[in-house]
């Protein structure tokens, strides 16, 4: 098993974020690492022939390595190939996109081509670059889909925790795509799975992803309000649907989640609200690899994949 200084230091800290969130411990941080590696290793073996990557891929032409992505490529290609773009989390100050392999060997091995960015992170970063870098790399995704295979009219974005708030601001605030020339119902589909927040300036945000917000985005009402995915639902507006997945181990998080689907719903838009039981915020993450997980079964039917 080979452990990176680096990884392992992005992991456990993760692993810390994720615990504390959800309040979580199971078997401590270690443990969390090494399923983590069994799960890769798993997968490529399973997946050996069958999938190539193209990895630290600049996004962007600045040479910052938060400004790259890795691309999961079906070594078998037939009709062109349905896209996920997948932003990972860690409350918009950690994380990596190599946490994302097993997930984007996964989703390869189904016949999607996964593509999976970093971004800027805070506190080096303030709002609105974490959107920005993230518009940027679904843009590259757009240009380059076609060359690697897939098909720019089935365009999907997920992602897990900060990244799936992410995903849902750039779906429904057009600004960030439209710096690329590309509006927000260009997207086939949009997961957000396990969010903490769609509305930065709700009182009921438990106290960790209050800190977060505020390490972040900082304490401006106005800023707050434009960075909520619900506060970005009026106007006339054409929005991707969405599959929204919440584990209800979070009641707070799983209740904003539900008032975002329906206020969405309201405003025109077409989404599937999928309420899971007994995961927990990392398991919520986890599953999204898991043909047998109720979050890996509902992204699977979501994207059309059998």
């Amino acid at each position: 098993m080979r452990i990176t200084v680096r990884n392992l230091i992005i992991l456990l800290t993760a692993g810390l974020f994720t615990s504390a969130l959800a309040q979580e411990q199971r078997g401590g941080l270690l443990r969390q690492w090494v399923e983590k590696k069994r799960d890769e290793r798993r997968l490529e073996t399973a997946t050996q022939g069958a999938v190539s990557t193209q990895l630290d891929v600049p996004y962007l032409n600045d040479a910052d390595r938060h400004h790259t992505l890795d691309v999961y490529i079906p070594a078998k290609k037939g009709a062109p190939l349905t896209v996920l773009i997948h932003i990972h989390g860690g409350g918009w100050e950690i994380g990596d996109k190599s946490l994302m392999k097993a997930t984007g060997l996964f989703y390869a091995s189904q016949g999607v081509l996964f593509v999976t960015p970093n971004y800027r992170l805070s506190p080096a970063a303030q709002h609105p670059a974490h959107a920005e870098d993230c518009a940027a790399a679904v843009a590259w995704a757009f240009r380059h889909a076609a060359e690697l295979g897939g098909d720019s009219k089935r365009i999907f974005l997920s992602g897990h925790s900060a990244g799936a708030h992410l995903a849902a601001l750039l779906a429904t605030d057009p600004s960030y795509l439209q710096k690329f020339g590309i509006r927000p119902a260009d997207l086939a589909g949009v997961i957000p799975v396990d969010s903490a927040s769609y509305d930065l300036t709700s009182d009921a945000n438990e106290r960790l992803v209050k800190n977060f917000i505020r390490n972040s985005f900082g304490t401006a009402p106005a800023v707050l309000r434009a960075a909520s995915p619900l506060h970005q639902l009026s106007g006339n507006k054409r929005f991707p649907r969405f599959l929204i997945l919440n584990t209800t181990n979070r009641a707070d998080a799983a209740k904003g989640a539900q008032t975002f689907a329906d206020a969405f719903k309201r405003a025109g838009g077409e989404v599937q609200f999928v309420a899971v039981s007994n995961h927990t915020h990392s398991e919520m993450a986890t599953g999204m690899y898991n043909p047998a997980d109720p979050v890996g079964r509902a992204i699977l039917s979501f994207l059309s994949v059998p």
